[in-house]
């Protein structure tokens, strides 16, 4: 990691951390920027300050040097550590233009302004105003804690920068203490969104370049299209922020909570910090994806926070921990039948609190007309669900529409599995009255294993069922389905399918393979690979993949 961070500190080339990567010497000239110190060491880049004699202002220079690729020669230039880093660097070297590019694309005080980016020395430079301050990692180690209303102005600032990101498709995926610079004026900037770091790890093949234990929720450990990243992968890391300056420490890494979630919700766990803010956090920091927040609107609105124009969030300065008042909208936000009233549930208490002493007693006065509008509320929901129900109950049946009904129980899916093939279905209850109660039984378990093939999946008389389908339409030459592989790995590996990563499992659970011949590999760190060759046939059910790594093995 790379930082603008202490920008009023030089480094001295000869002494700095990484020195090996052989930072440009001060004085040195490329085009109007002249090199006047170094900012900053890491493993994927140097960071100078330089001064502009086009524009007579300091700026600070970030320098493309990954040092576990590359090294700086006598003339300056970059050299390759092997040719065999070739095409890694060059991946690097593209990722780093094009997160410069885009960053130019932006103006957001929350967000880096990329002023110019360039090629030279065989490497890529980017130049952005330097900025002055600390990080949050710098601050919290000096001893400085965030109050609540600093953290919620911070969170404000970030959310209006994330949003403008999200709303281009673009995600940060790299949000962590070291990545957020606090400014003098407490403005927060978001920092290195590690797009060179990320290319090369996936070149490399290793993870721990990539992701940040704590920080990286689960689906940045796997590539399964289940786990598809987005704005609630940037949230989950903000929420990691937030848990780390509330608690001092980070929330369990995620691919620890995938085996056994031991994750304490915040809230209730501290009196220094409203609840508002805590169950906010809790809320980001959910391990499935679909329970989290699903955009910043959705998160800042959890906080209490408003925006009037898109990509700006402002803070309610007044926040208090008010127990008495925010325990009641916990557990009316906990409930997925009323998910409206439990989001505008913490922002009704805090404006109501700024009228009111922090007491117990005016704890009690408010909490009951809470209570009673969430009573009326949950009655009405309730005579709404019977009305339902009475209808649903009463309705004629409806085959052809029934794909087409939310699922309404277990005798429902059964009606509901039908819409792959439209055309069969309601011709054969029709044309042939005995056979009619016999056709939706193969549907219920082609829907229960989607992947595996009708015929393979039925355990019981596959042949009696076919001719009724035949009879009803033309079928089509039978085309060979992915087969699902069950994946049971303890305490976790990495899987490799032909040579290929597939992901982590846990959390992936199995694989989609067709049928042929493969060769798994499954890998825990230094403990000894598990491989094995499977073969997946259409007419047959495949193999588990078992294996339990032990922390004795060679």
């Amino acid at each position: 990691m790379t930082d603008f961070s202490n920008a009023s500190v030089l480094i001295d080339p000869a002494t700095a951390p990484g020195a090996s990567t052989s930072p440009l010497p001060n004085g040195h000239r490329m085009e109007e920027f002249e090199i006047t110190g170094v900012l900053g060491v890491g493993g994927f880049g140097i960071v100078y300050r330089a001064f502009d004699h086009a524009l007579a202002r300091v700026v600070a220079i970030k320098e493309y040097m990954p040092a576990m690729l590359a090294v700086r020669q006598g003339d300056l230039s970059i050299a390759l550590r092997s040719e065999r880093f070739a095409a890694t660097f060059k991946s690097g070297q593209a990722g780093f233009i094009n997160e410069a590019r885009l960053l130019a694309k932006f103006d957001h005080p929350g967000l880096i302004k990329v002023l110019r980016f360039w090629e030279g020395h065989g490497t890529a430079y980017m130049a952005t105003p330097c900025y002055e301050g600390l990080t949050l990692k710098q601050r919290l180690a000096g001893g400085r804690a965030l109050s609540e209303a600093e953290i919620m102005r911070m969170l404000a600032a970030l959310l209006g920068a994330l949003e403008t990101l999200h709303r281009a498709q673009c995600f940060h995926r790299d949000i962590a203490l070291d990545n957020i610079l606090m400014q003098p004026d407490g403005t927060p900037v978001l920092l290195d969104f590690g797009s060179a770091r990320k290319l090369i790890g996936d070149l490399v093949d290793d993870s721990s370049i990539m992701l940040k234990p704590g920080y990286s929720p689960i689906e940045q450990y796997t590539d399964d299209p289940a786990f598809r990243q987005g704005p609630w992968t940037d949230i989950y890391a903000l929420g990691a922020v937030i848990h780390i300056l509330v608690s001092g420490q980070l929330p369990p890494a995620a691919v620890v909570r995938s085996i056994s979630d031991n994750y304490q919700p915040l809230e209730g766990s501290t009196q220094r910090y409203s609840a508002t803010l805590l169950r906010a956090a809790d809320a980001a920091l959910r391990q499935r994806i679909e329970d989290r927040p699903q955009s910043v609107g959705a998160f800042a609105a959890l906080l209490g926070l408003t925006s009037a124009t898109p990509g700006h969030y402002s803070a309610v300065d007044h926040l208090a921990p008010l127990a008495g008042v925010a325990a009641p909208a916990a557990k009316e936000a906990a409930s997925p039948a009323s998910p409206a009233p439990a989001q505008g549930m913490p922002r009704e208490a805090l404006v109501r609190s700024a009228s009111v002493t922090p007491q117990a007693s005016s704890g009690e006065r408010v909490a009951p007309t809470n209570t009673a509008r969430w009573w009326l509320l949950g009655g009405s929901a309730l005579a709404a669900a019977v009305v339902a129900v009475l209808w649903l109950v009463n309705a004629p049946a409806a085959p052809v529409t029934a794909s087409a009904q939310p699922p309404q129980s277990t005798a429902g899916m059964t009606a509901a599995a039908a819409p792959d093939e439209p055309p069969l279905m309601p011709a054969t209850p029709v044309a042939t009255t005995p056979p009619a109660p016999v056709v939706p039984a193969p549907e219920v378990n082609s829907s229960e294993a989607p992947v595996s093939p009708p015929p393979p999946a039925q355990t019981s008389e596959p042949e009696a069922l076919a001719p009724a389908v035949v009879d009803s339409a033309p079928v089509p030459k039978p085309v060979l389905k992915p087969i699902q592989v069950a994946l049971r790995i303890s305490p976790w590996g990495e899987v490799y399918v032909n040579g290929k990563k597939r992901g982590v499992s846990p959390p992936m659970k199995s694989l989609q393979l067709m049928p042929g011949d493969y060769k798994i590999e499954v890998r825990n760190g230094s403990l000894a690979p598990h491989r094995l060759q499977l073969r997946v046939t259409a007419d047959a059910a495949a193999p588990d993949v078992v294996h339990a790594f032990k922390s004795g093995q060679p």
